[in-house]
């Protein structure tokens, strides 16, 4: 009984820095992703009737 409960306790482990690592990964590449998308769409504020007139 205690090495089935090891057993599951070492698999788990593994499972979790296994997901860990793959998030790692990907998250890093979405958020490379993110900044490049919100640089392209950033827009000048438009500008005033009062700004145009001085």
């Amino acid at each position: 009984m205690l090495k089935g409960i090891l057993f599951c306790a070492c698999f788990l482990f593994a499972q979790l820095f296994l997901l860990f690592h793959i998030d790692q990964r990907h998250g890093h590449n979405e958020s490379v992703w993110r900044q490049v998308a919100m640089a392209q769409n950033v827009q000048r504020p438009r500008e005033t009737d009062e700004e145009n007139q001085t």
